[in-house]
């Protein structure tokens, strides 16, 4: 409900407003209070408007990677107490992009930040709307998965490497293609982000010791 404030905030304040609008009007309409009173009303309207679209761009800052559009690492938290309250299984996914210093080698670090910002939209185009996507750093990244067991993230992880492998990353005039590598981890009962992370991370680290492209 927070969020949904938070992401919606221009328009409920702006509904707020009108609602103080409308007292106004009546107030103008059929009491006869003088013009001023009503332009006073206008100006309420308009700053809550703009309140609205402070609040907005302060919770995008605080909550939004800046260069992906996904979750930072911070919003992850809040994330997981909201899915600690279901009794289904959570899965989670850490994904690392291989060998992913050689794009910055070879194109430079824009081309780098033009392939982390495309990988950001592949996982949030090919999740669900309940799932949770995140940058944590470089180029690694999380996807939580509430009421998923752990052979349906699986397949969700699969899926999204194959996606990965056909596409070719367009940056500047020059296109290269990556891989990924993906650890998963399934808990049926309520979960710590940190422990959840770090159980994650060394299936992730299992995968990347098979060979790149791996889960």
């Amino acid at each position: 409900m927070r969020e949904i404030f938070f992401r919606f905030a221009p328009i409920i304040l702006l509904g707020i407003g009108a609602g103080i609008w409308l007292v106004g009007f009546i107030f103008y309409k059929f009491v006869g209070v003088n013009n001023f009173l009503v332009s006073c009303i206008l100006g309420q309207l308009v700053l809550f408007f703009f309140c609205g679209i402070i609040i907005r761009k302060l919770y995008y800052q605080a909550n939004l990677d800046s260069l992906t559009g996904v979750y930072n690492r911070r919003c992850l938290y809040s994330k997981t107490s909201a899915i600690n309250k279901s009794r289904f299984p959570v899965s989670l996914m850490m994904i690392d992009i291989d060998n992913f210093k050689r794009i910055n080698d070879t194109y430079g670090h824009l081309a780098g930040d033009e392939v982390l910002r495309q990988f950001g939209e592949i996982l949030q185009n090919n999740t669900r709307q309940t799932d949770t996507v995140a940058r944590l750093g470089g180029e690694e990244f999380v996807v939580i998965m509430p009421q998923t067991s752990c052979e349906r993230g699986v397949k969700t992880a699969e899926r999204i490497q194959k996606i990965v492998e056909r596409k070719t990353f367009q940056f500047d005039s020059s296109h290269d293609s990556i891989t990924i590598s993906i650890g998963i981890v399934t808990s049926k009962l309520p979960i710590q982000l940190d422990s959840f992370l770090k159980y994650a991370d060394k299936a992730l680290y299992k995968a990347k010791e098979k060979c790149c492209c791996s889960l």
